[in-house]
This record gives structure tokens, C-alpha cells and sequence, in this order.
């Protein structure tokens, strides 16, 4: 007959601290404490990716408010793009360019310039955003459809 060999060391369930017993790799006492971790590890995760995204969504906003459809070149005063509420921290790519970084939202670019002024470019290379994604923008932002 086998013996179960009992690990002598005193590890607890992350979870709920119950001892666990079994392989040395365990870290759950049991499936119900690993599910919850599991869970919770999920809830995060997508909150702060939804959060990422309404900020992305809000600036691509912001950026084609300020962009009118004679030109695909618009110099803002940096002030003025900050008031409506644009996160300069949060964009989509990077375009290094020699003389300016270019930061990307979807298909807008734009670079700061030494005094204090944002130029903001309709990128050509990219496709424009999808109808669907669009439609889903303007219910989010009304801003748009004026």
C-alpha cells in the first residue's frame, strides 16, 4: 500500500491561510480559493484596460474636435488642448521623427513644440477609424456631432 507523504513545512492557502497539505507547489488549499484568486487577478486586469481605453477614446475625441476638414495640419496652444481634458500620458504609438517625437492616437499624430503648442496631423498612413467604432464614439462623446 502507498503512503501520502505529508510536507512537513507550514504553508498556507493564499487566499483563506488554511494550512495545505499535497504537492510543494501548491498555493491553494482547494479549487474554490483558486478560482476567487483567478477572478479577482480578471477584475483588475480589465478595469484598468476599460479605463485605458475611455482615456484613449476621449483624446482620438478631443483631437478630431480640434481638427477642422479643410486641412490635415492643426497648431493648438498646448493650454487650450489640457482644459478640454486631453491625457498626454496615454497614446496608441510613438513616431520618431528628427527634429520632434510624434505621439500617435489611432489616426491622428501629434508632437509638442518648444513654445508650448501642439501641432496635430491626420496620419495617411492609417486607415480612418471603422464606422462601427465611430457610431460608438459619438454615443460616447456628442461633442462629435455637432
Amino acid at each position: 500500500m502507498c503512503q501520502l507523504k505529508t510536507n512537513t513545512k507550514n504553508r498556507t492557502c493564499l487566499i483563506c491561510e488554511k494550512a495545505i497539505f499535497g504537492r510543494s507547489d501548491k498555493i491553494f488549499c482547494g479549487i474554490g480559493c483558486k478560482n476567487h484568486y483567478h477572478s479577482e487577478v480578471r477584475k483588475s486586469t480589465k478595469t484598468i484596460s476599460s479605463e485605458t481605453l475611455k482615456i484613449i477614446n476621449k483624446n482620438w475625441a478631443i483631437l478630431t474636435s480640434l481638427m477642422t476638414k479643410d486641412y490635415d495640419e492643426v497648431i493648438v496652444k498646448k493650454l487650450t488642448v489640457q482644459r478640454l481634458g486631453f491625457d498626454f500620458e496615454t497614446i496608441t504609438s510613438v513616431h520618431p521623427n528628427n527634429s520632434y517625437i510624434n505621439f500617435g492616437i489611432y489616426n491622428y499624430t501629434y508632437y509638442i513644440t518648444k513654445n508650448d503648442k501642439v501641432v496635430i496631423m491626420k496620419n495617411k498612413e492609417e486607415k480612418n477609424v471603422t464606422p462601427f467604432l465611430f457610431k460608438r464614439l459619438l454615443r460616447q462623446f456628442p461633442v462629435l456631432s455637432n
